[in-house]
């Protein structure tokens, strides 16, 4: 794009102000202080580039900002520039370009400048690289940068890992990049080993190592993964036989959870007598959690889970060279699926007679049938309880968990969200006085139950009821026994002559000043004791043909009198 400016004029400094599209948003201040100090005695040798601002008399920079802010450093009052007519896309795509040719460019500013003249919609890779004359691949790696969080591209943009190694490292997903920056690149990263100074190929076969998850442990249908960046298998540098390893967690998870959620409700169309459960030794939260905001009941473990009898795979005839391997094989195949046919009529016949139930059971990655020993339902009395076999009851208490899970889901949601609201300007209420002093109750002595109305048999803790009941009756006087109760048992970090210490004695002065003075009496009579020791010990130490330095003074004084005399 080329535009040419409507006019060149020297403009005051005091009209100009500084666009937010600048794609320079660094600026390094001893060189700042370096080219204020050659504008000083030689003035802006090239001019900066304006915009006017509409209906006003200021002008809004396109480029030349560090002039600009050099020039006000040196005390300067005009600068030389070009004014432009432009478009806010005009100007951005101007002020991209013109950055662009610096010397100082960073490898993280120059891909975000491609990234924005590529959203501008008006290039693609090939214009780009002909616009500036670098080559496609060039484009294509400075593009890269753009995905790297800014922990670690502030990290290349300092030089503290190179170009290379952060070329492997924008490969995978922001979860993965995150967790390497923490562990192995950041400061105080050492504990875990720093990955600074490494090759750029021993980095990438680190993350591939560690931070990377083989599909092979996965049941969804990974077909998209064949042709996916983020599968190990197609980067240049893995060559791995199998499905490959995937880069984005993310996706990895989002995949694996749809596929478990669509899997475990046509189970429960195809068998809607059993009941949902959740893995024995792990299960997939997501999953569980999306099945249950859907309204399925999913009870948590409390037996062992035992896996429904798997059925065997039947052999064909092309995976064996001779016929009689095959026929052997076959001969195992039907003996095994025999033994299939047998563990299942004694698993559904122990269901039948209530033994057991079988379960539609959520794993990490896969959806299975198993089955655990019924519980008994025996009633004090020894007869059995049909009520838990009601359909009606088991509806109800559905619905009851259902209810639950909706208070469960509200409260974690706003204990995240209440420590983003405002309440600076809000009066603190007579509520929120109740709540302090709930919290409070955690540090009444025992001594003190009877103070605010409780009995010795509810001295051994407090419900909830109770201190509930007790914040709602409060008087000033139990309100004085609940807070000096906490400061009590807050004192007990005092230590030395920390500040602790020091409001420990503050509190003790005011309410136990003699026990506190015979306290101070008794350690002050031992410290006397010693001290005095301490000063006969280093008296012993003194020469005896030496006075003592009080009176050193003295005796050369009387001395010189008598000499002079």
């Amino acid at each position: 794009m080329e535009t040419k400016a409507i006019r060149k004029e020297n403009v005051s400094l005091a009209l100009i102000q500084p666009s937010a599209f600048n794609p320079r948003k660094t600026f390094d201040e001893a060189a700042l202080k370096e080219l204020s100090d050659s504008i000083a005695s030689q003035g802006v040798l090239q001019q900066i580039g304006l915009r006017p601002i509409a209906d006003t008399d200021r002008y809004e920079i396109i480029f030349g900002e560090r002039r600009y802010r050099a020039s006000v450093m040196a005390g300067l009052e005009t600068i030389p520039a070009d004014i432009y007519d432009v478009t806010d896309d005009e100007a951005v795509e101007i002020a991209v370009t013109e950055n662009l040719q610096r010397e100082d460019v960073s490898p993280i500013e120059e891909a975000n400048a491609y990234q924005s003249l590529m959203d501008s919609g008006r290039y693609d890779v090939q214009s780009l690289a002909v616009q500036f004359g670098k080559s496609e691949a060039y484009i294509r790696t400075r593009l890269k940068f753009t995905s790297l969080i800014p922990e670690i591209a502030q990290l290349l943009e300092a030089d503290a890992i190179t170009m290379s190694v952060a070329s492997e490292i924008c490969r995978y997903g922001t979860d993965i990049q995150k967790e390497v920056y923490e562990k192995h690149l950041c400061e105080n990263s050492y504990g875990y080993g720093s990955w600074r100074g490494l090759k750029a190929s021993e980095v990438a076969r680190r993350i591939e190592q560690n931070f990377t998850t083989d599909l092979e442990r996965y049941s969804f249908d990974k077909g998209m993964c064949a042709s996916c960046p983020h599968n190990t298998k197609n980067l240049l540098l893995f060559c791995e036989g199998t499905c490959g390893k995937c880069t984005n967690r993310k996706c990895l998870e989002d995949m694996n959870t749809s596929y478990l959620v669509d899997k475990a409700v046509d189970m429960i169309a195809l068998y809607p007598a059993y009941p949902l459960r959740q893995g024995r030794f792990g299960t997939n939260e997501a999953a569980v959690e999306r099945l249950s905001a859907m309204g399925h009941e999913i009870e948590t473990p409390s037996t062992y889970i035992q896996p429904y009898p798997a059925m065997p795979q039947e052999p064909t005839a092309e995976e064996y060279e001779t016929a009689e391997d095959f026929a052997e094989a076959h001969s195992e195949y039907e003996q095994d699926l025999s033994e299939y046919n047998d563990a299942v009529e004694e698993v559904n016949a122990r269901a039948e007679n209530g033994e057991i139930i079988v379960y539609i059971v959520i794993e990490k990655n896969d959806i299975s049938i198993g089955y655990a020993v019924k519980p008994s339902d025996a009633s004090e009395d020894g007869t059995a309880d049909n009520k838990a076999d009601d359909p009606i009851v088991k509806l109800e208490k559905q619905d009851m968990r259902n209810k639950e899970i909706a208070v469960e889901k509200t409260v974690a949601d706003t204990k995240k969200q209440i420590l983003e609201a405002d309440m600076t300007e809000t009066k603190f209420g007579q509520d929120e006085e109740r709540m302090v002093y709930y919290f409070m109750l955690s540090s009444l002595r025992k001594e003190h139950f009877s103070a605010v109305g409780l009995t010795e048999k509810q001295a051994g803790c407090l419900s909830d009821d109770e201190k509930m009941e007790i914040v709602s009756n409060l008087n000033a006087k139990t309100k004085a026994v609940i807070r000096r109760d906490y400061l009590i048992a807050n004192f007990k970090e005092a230590f030395g002559s920390n500040t602790v210490a020091k409001l420990l004695l503050g509190f003790a002065k005011k309410h136990m000043p003699e026990q506190l003075a015979e306290i101070e009496k008794g350690y002050n009579e031992v410290y006397e004791k010693r001290h005095q020791r301490i000063e006969e010990r280093k008296a012993a130490l003194v020469p005896k043909n030496e006075e003592p330095s009080a009176g050193a003074n003295d005796t050369s004084e009387d001395e010189s009198n008598e000499e002079a005399a």
